[in-house]
């Protein structure tokens, strides 16, 4: 028998996405029609990948966090410009939170019915017409309706997990999920650096920049990405996206994951909303030392999430990791608030890199395996649901801690709130199989 040739080098060979899915890329799953004309296998060669449609769903999450990673360091200045107050400031982080926290139910929804495909396309256009109205706007008011509108479009992370749960294995989903994940890391890579170079020549040439990329991202999609969601699979009708969220929360299949999505959120946004301040008062960190402490926490959460990840779970399963990764990151955030010099900050934040890395795609992919394929859209959406509803409440009661109590309370209470977590992930309540 003659031996099949290797295939050469690809996208998945290269060291920051080592280990990401080959068999992602699957016509479907389980033979039950594919992304190709009898459900063929797309080879990934180089540049290739970001042809195929896991390569764009990549390359969408990846635009919509270079967005958020410009965002985090520029919108306070940004807005001081049109006069805003630190009040204003703060609601204008949080409206994008909240829009999230209504639209993401709604878009997995959506796209449950509908399909995956339209629901990411109209994100990019979103997209790209708020960056656009941020980086042109007369006003504080614009500024505002301009984050609403981002708010919404980005709420379509919801519709992007279920396109990768949708064309994996069940084998493979905690790879899928680790390039979401890994689109996360290298967004906060890239973001904070195109935010920095391009506001010292113009303070909106980065949002004009990200609108851009946005609509590129479009016309890639309209005419490659085709819909993952296998017809006739969407099970009727659905359930209000309010009573999902209730019976998710309640149910021991999701409820648990979801607790430990929210609290850790909590944890997590936390620290990253007060770790300009702490890096500042601890360290004299201005905005270019806070940019890069940014990018190196992404550069390590991309490695972790893009190929040691699915490596671990693949020998030791899905709970496991889990658990040690809620650990890493509860003790990590705690050293973090007593950290004192500055040669010990980077290996801190390597750990709570390493550990974030492992929790949150881990949480996603086992929340993936246990939805029915006609759910999948609307339970990730309960997830990201969460993760927003964190994302709202964490940049108010952080900073509140961080005025009334002290630099590092907002990060040790944060480790405790990852205990919590691992103590969740510790008990037996959600070792139930997936849902064939």
């Amino acid at each position: 028998m003659a031996r099949r040739r290797r295939p050469g080098p690809g996208i998945t060979d290269l060291p920051l996405l080592a280990g990401l899915p080959r068999a992602a890329v699957r016509g479907g799953r389980g033979g039950r029609g594919g992304l190709m004309p009898g459900g063929g296998r797309y080879r990934l060669g180089g540049l290739a990948f970001f042809g195929t449609p896991l390569g764009i769903i990549f390359s969408t999450v990846l635009i919509d966090l270079i967005g958020f990673g410009i965002v985090i360091p520029l919108v306070p200045l940004y807005a001081e410009r049109f006069g805003a107050s630190v009040i204003e400031i703060g609601l204008l982080t949080g409206v994008y939170a909240l829009m999230q926290l209504i639209f993401a139910p709604v878009w997995g929804r959506v796209s449950d019915r509908y399909g995956r495909r339209p629901v990411i396309l109209g994100s990019l256009v979103g997209a790209s017409i708020a960056w656009l109205l941020f980086g042109f706007a007369p006003a504080l008011w614009v500024l505002f309706l301009a984050r609403i509108l981002d708010g919404i479009s980005g709420a379509s992370y919801a519709a992007a997990q279920a396109y990768v749960a949708d064309i994996t294995t069940d084998e493979d989903r905690v790879r899928g999920m680790g390039l979401i994940g890994a689109a996360f890391g290298l967004g906060f890579i890239i973001g904070p650096a195109i935010g920095g170079l391009f506001a010292a020549i113009d303070p909106r040439a980065p949002f004009i920049l990200a609108a851009a990329l946005a609509m590129a991202n479009f016309a890639v999609a309209l005419r490659r990405l085709p819909e993952s969601r296998v017809p006739g699979s969407h099970a009727g009708a659905q359930q209000s996206r309010w009573t999902a969220l209730a019976k998710a929360v309640g149910s021991r299949e999701y409820g648990p994951l979801i607790w430990i999505s929210f609290i850790g959120g909590l944890g997590f946004v936390g620290m990253e909303s007060v770790f300009a301040l702490f890096g500042n008062r601890r360290f004299d960190f201005g905005l270019t030392e806070t940019g890069l402490v940014f990018m190196f926490i992404g550069i390590v959460a991309a490695v972790v999430q893009g190929g040691v990840a699915h490596r671990i779970t693949d020998r030791v399963g899905e709970w496991p990791v889990l658990r040690a990764g809620l650990w890493i990151t509860a003790a990590s955030l705690i050293l973090l608030g007593f950290t004192t010099q500055l040669w010990a900050l980077f290996p801190v934040l390597a750990l709570l890199a390493l550990g974030s890395g492992l929790v949150f795609p881990t949480v996603n992919a086992i929340v993936s395996q246990r939805a029915p394929a006609a759910e999948q859209g609307g339970i990730l959406g309960v997830l990201a649901s969460a993760g927003a509803l964190a994302r709202l409440i964490a940049p108010i009661a952080a900073t509140a801690l961080f005025q009334a109590v002290g630099v590092s309370s907002p990060l040790v209470i944060g480790g405790l709130l990852f205990v919590v977590c691992g103590l969740i992930a510790a008990t037996p309540l959600a070792r139930r199989p997936a849902v064939a």
